[in-house]
């Protein structure tokens, strides 16, 4: 027998679901020629109630990432609780587990979402063409992320390296965009997904997105780089599926490909793309303000001085960086600033702009 998984490995983009919703009749016709058991989202009761009885079994769809393993596959059919093994295919006593994708498309074509954009492309190809299909500019993108279970990092230097695909989606990392952020997202994502059973994949995985986090919000440490190095080699090892291994592989990857940006975040509080927030001072420009006085309202540390028709200045001792006076602001006066900061009176002056 084999194991037919069509498990979301990313909410977002149900790849082998959509497929499955749009097969359901070659689907049916399959299952009772061949020796397979479909695994489908507990969920998905269209799915369930429309193929044959007994060709399927329904599974918790708040993870998916331990589904892409034989062994927990195994366990699920045994109405256990669905724990990986370490290192899927290796057991010989379980069934094999095949991409639902792959079964019903066959395994030379992929389907890969790059961002939201829906990608059809050959199993073998180049992260270049990838996002050429996208329409996403490689110039204007430092690195891809190739999802779990690839869980790889691709810098511009490899786009044109070949890749075969087993990822349901693609992040691109844009130049404008924060790296630490985007491996803040990809850990919390696997936070999500862990099993919970041993203490590196469990506990090293929290002090890994944790460690992220503060660097994201101005809480990081300068002892948080090293503690990286040394614990993720070790959850990597000592971790009993793959999930904290991939997990650890993240970490020491984005470590090797933006350790300036890290650092930077880290050791000097500071966002050189500008997009985390609390590592950002605001200012409001003299050139945009008309002394509207709708920051003032929205500032609840009172950290804005103004009045009316005069520029406002922003207390940069009493913000909090919580960016509201931002995101109220009608007339984009209000700005973040990494580095480089524009100049701003240090009181109130009469506005120049109505």
């Amino acid at each position: 027998m084999t194991i037919v998984n069509f498990m979301p490995l990313d909410r977002r983009h149900p790849v082998a679901l959509e497929l499955l919703r749009s097969h359901l009749d070659e689907a049916a016709r399959r299952v009772a020629e061949e020796d397979v058991l479909l695994v489908v989202p507990a969920s998905a009761t269209d799915v369930a109630e429309t193929l044959p009885e007994g060709s399927c079994v329904t599974a918790d769809d708040s993870f998916g990432y331990v589904y892409a393993n034989d062994t927990a596959c195994a366990q699920l059919l045994k109405g256990e609780k669905p724990l990986p093994s370490a290192v899927s295919g290796t057991t010989s006593d379980v069934p094999p587990v095949i991409s639902g994708e792959s079964w019903l498309s066959g395994a030379g074509k992929k389907i890969v979402y790059v961002g939201d954009t829906r990608v059809e492309a050959a199993a073998t190809t180049t992260v270049g063409d990838l996002l050429g299909a996208a329409g996403v500019a490689t110039a204007a993108v430092k690195a891809v992320y190739l999802d779990y279970p690839q869980c790889q990092f691709v810098t511009p230097a490899h786009f044109t390296d070949e890749v075969t695909l087993s990822c349901d989606e693609a992040k691109a990392i844009g130049s404008d965009d924060c790296a630490v952020e985007a491996v803040r997202s990809i850990l919390e994502t696997f936070r999500h997904e862990s099993c919970g059973r041993c203490v590196f994949g469990n506990e090293g995985g929290h002090q890994l997105f944790a460690i992220f986090t503060d660097a994201c919000t101005g809480k990081g440490q300068d002892s948080d780089i090293a503690l990286i190095r040394d614990l993720a080699p070790v959850m990597a090892e000592q971790s009993l599926c793959e999930i904290g291994q991939k997990m650890a592989s993240v970490a020491e990857q984005a470590l090797d490909l933006f350790g300036d940006e890290i650092e930077q975040h880290i050791s000097r509080h500071q966002c050189p793309t500008g997009k985390c927030r609390a590592l950002v001072t605001y200012h409001i420009l003299v050139s945009h303000c008309n002394g509207c006085g709708k920051c003032l309202d929205a500032c609840e540390e009172e950290a804005i001085e103004g009045k009316p028709k005069f520029v406002h200045v922003v207390n940069q001792r009493a913000c909090t960086h919580c960016g509201k006076c931002l995101d109220v602001c009608p007339k984009g006066a209000v700005v973040t600033a990494g580095l480089k900061k524009p100049k701003t009176p240090p009181h109130p002056i009469p506005c120049r702009v109505k």
